[in-house]
Parts: structure tokens; C-alpha cells; sequence
């Protein structure tokens, strides 16, 4: 959703100055190297005189006091100031998530902005709004694409979830599970942690992928009941795995418009880990699967059981976090058996100039880059892949 089109979508375009208050609202956006705080939305009562405005005229703090750099001035409408802020990897003060080393998890951060007018500004009408008469007031985050789902708990497990608009159609249906790093209870982090879920909210993979519904799972603890850092050893309270069948086999219960031939799952790292597991405990559930970086390496009964499923693999030989044998392996077994399965192999993770841990190989999922032989790429291979009668 472009940004005049998201902004018109949460209604930021009423303007009311409530006494000598202001209020605005923060966007962010969730990015390959995590989400960041993108823009200032501030509503006024009166048209404003853009040359009266720049980029010297507001000056923005964080949550933690830190001054924010101003990069563009805009206009949603002439009522409706927008202010750039800078954001991309390494910009400090514009990261909505901190890294938990103990918790070895992706922490929620608190977003609480201040906006200072600088200097004087002018309304078409030619009123001036003195920088002295007037406070701002943030109102609320709103966050591209995250602000589509909705969210819920069932069996032990929190989710979000995105549903397409109702139609006389069915609908495919796309599971996504999140890594080691984005477990816990805050219900948000799996989706914010990577483009895992909002990935195929966007438009381009809703063309793709038929309007599909969107489900992303969180677990408590870890997927894996226990896995090695180092040496240290971090432990997941159970085996999710039932649960999160049920989850799914309620979730397509409840919308009777979901298409029961088409629902795709897939994760990366540790969530390449469950996404084996869950194909292994109920492999008749799923049309397709798409798996990055696993952190596990099937063992040949388990695949086996799933070699029927269409599956495609990715990993970055480079990878120092999980071991490009355990798609490798899976690969090599999964071809000879016959299976119709693709792998496809990075030697590093670099996109749009930016350089990432190779261990982020879902980047490259996640947009769609991995193409097979054919020039088929991975979006329009899963979506193409219906159960086996």
C-alpha cells in the first residue's frame, strides 16, 4: 500500500486542534534489516503554506529523548503535514525492536515521540501558527502492512492473522513461522522481526497467491525443545507441534472461504525447524511448502512421509548460524526419492546495497528473488501447487 493510501486507510486526514493542542501520528515499516519509524503525520485545522515550512521547522525525539533527522517535507493533504525521518540499516533511534542477548529474543519497543515546532508557521488564509502557542500530542503508531492484521490465541499459541475481502471465491491460505529470535508473548515480534506474514499481505503477492489469508503463529518459548548458542543451551518448554495443527486445522474451520487444496506453510531458521515438523505430523494438510535456512535436518523416515509435498528449499552457503547441509541433505534425499523439490543456493545475503549475516536468506524468499530453471520464481511456484487428490 503506497503511503497517501495507507494514511487515507487509518482516517489520518481529520483535522482538529483541541485548544493549543496538535495531534500526530507515527508510521513505521517493517524492513529486511527490522522495523523502523518512517514519517511524522501531523493534522492541522487549516490549510498550510508550504514555503512557509522546511525541514528546519520541527525537530522530533524519540522514546528515548534522542533527536531524529528530518529528510523530506510532504503534503498527504494541504491540511495534512508529513515529515520524512531518516531510517535504513545502522540508523540509530529509528528501530522499534532491541535484541534480548538473556531472553535471546526480539523485544518490543516502546514508541513514544515528542514533535517541537521550531519556528512560525503560515496557513493559505495567512493565520500564523506561533511556535509558542502550540503543543503536539502524539496519538498513535500506525505500521504499514502490520496494521492489516488482526490478532487472536487458540491452544497455547497467539497469532496474527490478515483475511482478504470477502468474495463468492475460496481463498489459499499462507502460514508463516517466525525464527528462534522472535518467540515470546508480545503477539507482534513474529511479524516484526522479519518480512515473514507481511510479506504476503503486500499487493503484488496478493495477485499472486490469489488473496490469500495469512496466518503467523507465535510460540510461548521456542519452537525447538532445546537448541545450542555456543555453549549455552536455551530450552523450549514443549513440542508445539499438536497444537499448532489444531491451530491451523481450527483457524480453516472458522473460514469456511479458505481453500483447503491451497494452504501453503513455510519459516525460516527455526522456523524451518517446525515447518518440517508440522509437515511431518500431518502432511496431508498442505498443498506446498517453502523453507529457508532450516535449523534441523530431517532424518529420511521423517522425509519420507512428506516427500509427496512440493517443497522449496533456500539457504546461504555462508550461513555460520545453521549449516547449509541440513538443505543440502534434504535436497539431495527429497530429489532421488522422486519429489518434486527445488533448492536454490546464495553464496551471501546482499540486497539493495545493503550487506546482511548470511544466516538471513529469507530475505531473498521473503522478495520473491528465488527462480527455478524454468524462470518460474518461488511465489508463483507455491502458488501454483495444489494438494494431491
Amino acid at each position: 500500500m503506497k503511503t497517501k493510501e495507507f494514511l487515507l486507510a487509518f482516517g489520518i486526514t481529520s483535522t482538529l486542534i483541541f485548544g493549543n493542542e496538535i495531534p500526530f501520528n507515527v508510521v513505521g515499516e517493517v524492513f529486511d534489516y527490522g522495523p523502523q519509524t518512517t514519517q511524522i503525520v501531523v493534522n492541522f485545522k487549516e490549510n498550510l503554506d508550504p514555503n512557509s515550512i522546511n525541514i528546519n521547522s520541527f525537530k522530533i525525539l524519540n522514546t528515548s529523548s534522542n533527536e531524529r533527522k528530518i529528510t523530506g517535507i510532504n503534503f498527504l493533504n494541504k491540511d495534512t503535514l508529513v515529515l520524512e525521518l531518516e531510517h535504513g540499516q545502522g540508523v540509530k533511534g529509528a528501530g522499534m525492536l532491541y535484541w534480548d542477548n538473556e531472553k535471546f529474543s526480539n523485544i518490543e519497543l516502546p514508541i513514544k515521540y515528542s514533535l517541537i515546532q521550531n519556528k512560525n508557521l503560515t496557513t493559505e488564509s495567512g493565520k500564523i501558527i506561533k511556535n509558542d502557542e502550540f503543543s503536539y500530542k502524539m496519538e498513535s503508531l500506525k505500521i504499514k502492512e502490520v496494521d492489516k492484521f488482526t490478532s487472536g490465541e487458540k491452544y497455547g499459541l497467539q497469532y496474527r492473522d490478515f483475511k482478504p475481502e470477502k468474495n463468492s471465491k475460496k481463498h489459499p491460505l499462507i502460514i508463516w513461522l517466525h525464527g528462534a529470535g522472535e518467540g515470546g508473548e508480545s503477539n507482534i515480534t513474529q511479524i516484526l522481526g522479519n518480512r515473514g506474514g507481511v510479506a504476503f499481505s503486500e499487493e503484488s503477492s496478493q495477485k499472486i497467491f490469489d488473496s490469500p489469508y495469512i496466518l503467523a503463529p507465535q510460540t510461548p518459548t521456542f519452537w525447538m525443545k532445546s537448541f545450542m548458542v555456543g555453549d549455552r543451551e536455551l530450552v523450549g518448554k514443549k513440542d508445539y507441534t499438536p497444537d499448532l495443527v489444531k491451530l491451523i486445522e481450527d483457524y480453516i474451520e472458522k473460514n469456511p472461504d479458505i481453500d483447503r487444496d491451497r494452504v501453503y506453510i513455510g519459516g525460516c531458521s527455526m522456523g524451518g525447524y517446525q515447518t518440517f515438523k508440522t509437515l511431518v505430523h500431518s502432511p496431508n494438510l498442505f498443498a506446498a511448502a517453502f523453507i529457508t535456512c532450516p535449523a534441523y535436518e530431517p532424518s529420511k523416515q521423517e522425509l519420507d512421509k512428506i516427500k509427496n509435498i512440493p517443497i522449496w528449499l533456500v539457504h546461504a552457503s555462508d550461513d555460520t548460524t545453521v549449516s547449509v547441509n541440513n538443505s543440502r541433505n534434504s535436497f539431495n534425499y527429497l530429489k532421488n526419492s522422486g519429489s518434486d523439490v527445488i533448492y536454490t543456493e546464495y553464496k551471501n545475503v546482499q540486497r539493495d546495497g545493503y550487506h546482511y549475516d548470511p544466516h538471513g536468506s529469507y530475505f531473498y524468499t521473503l522478495h520473491n528473488d528465488p527462480v527455478n530453471e524454468e524462470g518460474t520464481h518461488i511465489f508463483q511456484w507455491i502458488a501454483s501447487k495444489k494438494k494431491a487428490k
